[in-house]
């Protein structure tokens, strides 16, 4: 049989054809569909609107599961994890149906050292936010009243942290009024407010987001909050006994932005907390241009940033490429290729955001394959949605070492990406402290190979914009060989446990000794 010429050409090329042959597959992959995770079919403006999300492991399997709180109806969205990405909505008889909506925060902790995992979640309605404390077993009863944490304004963020070393975690709420919370663990169930005498008073400024993080090193976690309306976010020195100052002009951090999200990681592997901030660049997509915004007296700032030196100080890190202006909210940084280096993920309301937005479509993923220069590889690996982004936790859900993402957004439904490294090239830390607080809360977790650092984390509980992760480290380890050191001290008793000789792939479980110091 004899061929055409033009055909015997086609055929050739289509045979060494680069599209012949299996491309790569991407470094994430959206599961979405499969994992049945669905909020509700109205999620536009008006409809259920999520706009947290908590990740933790409630009922003890093992597995990650995940809290959503909603604007509307049903007002929060409660999935237990099944294993190989895949969930189920648990939400009536859980307990939480309480929860009244224009939910907006939420963070986790076991508050009452009982071994069970307890939830806060804030709402803008006054008087809805809620304390819903854990049974164990994936439910929960509501508890607000008698511990104490009602409040008569709305609220925005929350998290926990042991300010004051004793042990047991207190509460830290923001406001958009400006009229933040502290309330401080007694102990026995129930909460004090320490608002008035705590140094951190915001009266008259929008707060939204809220960290903490020990910058200066002095073991003590410090605070920082967000502020919107171009005004100046606010940086708290922790001076002991749930007293603080604010410091926000001598750490440099003094600009004035409508800043959304705040998170503390060691962004350079050098040891200690850098801080980067996401910003609405625009007010909310309000489309207007940047002189009309100059004009009406808002500032129009990028996201940003900034180095910190260890001693409570930090600089402006001038990277064109992550000074985008965006609607940006929720941040996470984790090492999501396990190349030692962290990585920068923002949400980004990409969709309702605005015309003049530097970064267009879709939430940025800020890499640095060199080691020195961020590039955006969000499309290259495959994380192509776009949407009205708020929280973007990043969750190793099933179990296999690497961390996957889950979009959460305002108005539309949620959206699960799979991780692909598949390496075991990384170190989950879990700690666990007896005198200090038991969920790990402020502990320190550095990785060490042949005496070098090349892995620093704080473990928070609240941290980004209103996004509570799990309470672990994860750390990727790069080129270094095994095997491992790892050291945590902990939070409040300062105590230092380490562990020598360890092997990569697995997650490590270390526990607090009570009778050291």
């Amino acid at each position: 049989m004899r061929f055409p010429k033009v055909l015997i050409v086609i055929l050739v090329l289509s045979v060494f054809s680069p599209l012949a042959f299996t491309q790569p597959t991407p470094r994430f992959t959206d599961v979405t569909a499969a994992s049945g995770l669905f909020i509700a079919k109205n999620t536009s403006v008006g409809g259920t609107n999520p706009h947290a999300v908590a990740v933790e492991d409630f009922d003890g399997d093992g597995l990650p599961d995940i809290i959503i709180p909603t604007f509307g109806k049903p007002h929060v969205r409660y999935f237990k994890n099944l294993g190989k990405l895949k969930f189920k909505d648990v939400t009536p008889n859980s307990g939480l149906e309480s929860f009244a909506g224009d939910g907006t925060g939420v963070a986790v902790a076991d508050f009452d050292r009982d071994g069970k995992l307890d939830i806060y979640m804030t709402s803008l309605r006054k008087g809805a936010s809620r304390l819903f404390k854990g049974k164990g077993d994936g439910t929960f009863i509501d508890i607000s009243e008698k511990a104490g944490v009602l409040l008569k304004t709305p609220a925005r963020s929350c998290a926990w942290c042991d300010v004051d070393g004793d042990g047991w975690v207190d509460l830290f709420v923001t406001s958009p009024t400006g009229q933040n919370f502290l309330f401080k663990n007694n102990k026995n169930g129930t909460f004090t407010d320490i608002t008035a005498g705590s140094g951190i008073d915001l009266k008259g400024r929008h707060c939204l987001g809220c960290c903490f993080g020990d910058v200066d090193g002095d073991g003590l976690d410090d605070l920082f909050v967000t502020c919107y309306q171009s005004q100046q976010s606010a940086l708290f020195k922790n001076l002991g006994g749930g007293k603080f100052r604010d410091i926000t002009l001598g750490a440099n951090l003094g600009r004035k932005a409508s800043a959304v999200g705040g998170v503390f990681a060691d962004i350079f592997n050098k040891g200690r907390l850098d801080l980067y901030v996401s910003t609405d660049s625009w007010l909310s997509g309000a489309n207007y241009t940047e002189a009309q915004l100059l004009k009406m007296k808002h500032t129009v700032e990028p996201n940003a940033l900034y180095a910190g030196d260890g001693t409570g100080k930090f600089a402006w890190v001038n990277s064109p490429t992550l000074m985008s202006k965006t609607l940006g909210h929720d941040i996470i940084c984790e090492d999501l290729d396990h190349d030692g280096l962290i990585d920068i993920y923002v949400g980004v309301d990409a969709q309702s955001g605005n015309k003049w937005a530097t970064t267009k479509g879709g939430n940025p993923l800020w890499t640095r394959r060199d080691g020195i220069n961020w590039n955006d590889d969000a499309k290259k690996w495959g994380i192509k949605h776009e949407a009205n982004c708020v929280c973007v936790p990043a969750v190793d859900f099933d179990n296999d070492g690497d961390l996957d993402l889950l979009l959460i957004n305002f108005y539309s439904n949620v959206v699960l990406y799979r991780n692909n490294t598949n390496d075991k090239n990384w170190l989950r830390v879990k700690a666990v402290g007896a005198k200090s607080n038991p969920d790990g809360i402020g502990a320190k977790v550095r990785v060490y190979a042949k005496d070098k650092l090349i892995g620093y984390r704080q473990i928070h509980s609240g941290a980004g914009y209103c996004r509570s992760s799990p309470l672990e480290a994860h750390v990727g380890l790069g080129k270094a060989t095994g095997p491992f050191r790892v050291e945590v001290v902990f939070s409040g008793s300062k105590t230092r446990v380490v562990r020598e000789d360890v092997k990569a792939g697995q997650r490590l479980v270390i526990r607090e000794e009570k009778q050291k110091r």
